[in-house]
């Protein structure tokens, strides 16, 4: 049987103090998450903790106005804070409703809880969520890691009634005589969940206890699976290194290519996320096909990854970066005083307050352009001299050439000689850069 003393040792076994805490519950109006603030509501003033609910309108019904006024309701009866979010289902473009309703109910969610000052979102997920959710990934013939299901615990989101289940949540809700909002969407058969849930699974849970069991114990397999492969990636992610060019991480190719599929993409997501600062979702044939690229090992080479990342394939190593990071600086003339170009910064002076304007440009290199390493030298071509300093495909369109408005290649900064500083009568140049010399 449910009740709300049954939470505590949930959040004594993540190491989260109640006391002084902050929560916001993500709050729809449903059985679940009425059940989940009054919960918390009565336990708030025995254990000295701040709980706000937060509710979405994702505008997609038109109860969905009815439903927000019941929920401010409900939370003005508890006497708690009260914050909502209203999303804009016109913005959604090329992905199922069910996709787009819970990705942007998750970024509102967060925002609610930076605006209302709460350390943790707690959302109503129970036991049967989660066997729903590892039926339909079997189904869907979803990879390990994803029969996983419903983690109790990701970042700052809190699910504490995954033990429970939903006959517990409304029995212990009908003896409190609380009510609630019914979501017609949860009745509609369209989708996959929803013909598990009043279909097979109805079904097979009604005359077979056991098979949610089953279920959620796979999920926990899953999960300790997922801790291991976790685990395994972290280590990996400690072998990134800080690229060259700044903003960017590298990676061994080698140590990838040794290591099981799932801890390969664990690694890859975490690496691009913690130095990127980008999220990437893909699916498996795009996994297959990055897998590809990487064992083929083809210096040059670039993948693309969602969220404007991409993968340069370097003398084994992978390098990260920003999509932006693709293009070179424009052309840009080279000024008296202080020019920026890039990751380069140059410096001109004169002694000659008569001299006007320097006639020089900075741009990155193209094919065909060829300077004098060495004055008396014969040309060589830059792309040649990119070659021997060993300047991987990304350091090469960020390394600037110095020329003149005829497009003659006059400096090499830091390949060339002289290698900081040019004097060309009358001016005086100087050069510093941030990308790492090899």
């Amino acid at each position: 049987m449910y009740d709300p003393t049954r939470l505590e040792p949930v959040f004594y076994r993540w190491g989260i103090p109640l006391k002084g805490s902050h929560f916001l519950v993500a709050f729809s109006g449903g059985l679940d998450s009425v059940v989940l603030a009054q919960s918390m509501s009565s336990l708030a003033s025995g254990h000295g903790f701040t709980v706000t609910l937060g509710h979405v309108n994702h505008r997609l019904r038109p109860e969905a106005d009815g439903e927000e006024a019941f929920c401010r309701g409900f939370a003005a009866r508890l006497d708690l804070p009260f914050r909502a979010a209203v999303l804009s289902p016109g913005q959604r473009k090329g992905e199922s409703v069910e996709a787009w309703a819970r990705r942007e109910r998750y970024v509102a969610l967060e925002r609610l809880r930076q605006e209302a000052g709460a350390e943790w979102i707690l959302t109503a997920h129970h036991a049967d969520d989660q066997a729903e959710t590892v039926l339909m990934r079997l189904i869907q013939q979803a990879p390990l890691l994803s029969l996983a299901g419903i983690r109790p615990r990701r970042d700052r989101v809190l699910r504490p009634l995954l033990s429970f289940t939903r006959l517990q949540l409304r029995l212990w809700a009908e003896s409190e005589a609380l009510e609630w909002v019914e979501d017609p969407s949860n009745t509609d058969r369209r989708f996959l969940r929803n013909r598990l849930r009043h279909g097979v699974l109805s079904t097979v849970m009604t005359k077979d206890n056991g098979a949610r069991e089953t279920l959620l114990g796979l999920s926990r397999l899953a999960q300790g699976y997922e801790a291991h492969c976790t685990a395994a990636a972290s280590e990996l992610v400690g072998l990134a290194t800080e690229g060259n060019i700044p903003a960017t991480v590298e990676m061994p190719v080698e140590v990838l290519l040794a290591v099981e599929e799932d801890i390969f993409k664990l690694t890859i997501r975490s690496v691009v996320e913690r130095f990127l600062g980008a999220h990437i979702q893909m699916s498996s044939l795009y996994w297959k096909n990055f897998r590809h690229f990487i064992r083929a090992g083809t210096v040059g080479k670039v993948f693309d990854l969602p969220d404007s990342a991409k993968v340069l394939m370097d003398r084994g190593r992978l390098i990260f970066y920003h999509s932006k990071q693709g293009s070179a600086p424009a052309q840009h003339p080279l000024e008296p005083g202080r020019t920026k170009w890039g990751y380069h910064d140059f410096v001109m002076t004169t002694t000659d307050h008569a001299a006007g304007a320097t006639g020089l440009w900075l741009r990155s290199w193209r094919s065909g352009d060829r300077t004098t390493l060495m004055p008396g030298r014969h040309a060589k071509l830059v792309s040649d001299i990119y070659i021997n300093a060993r300047l991987n495909r990304l350091e090469k369109t960020h390394w600037p050439l110095v020329v003149t408005g005829q497009e003659e290649v006059v400096w090499l900064p830091g390949l060339g000689i002289p290698r900081d500083q040019l004097l060309r009568s009358p001016w005086r140049i100087t050069w510093q850069t941030q990308i790492r010399k090899r």
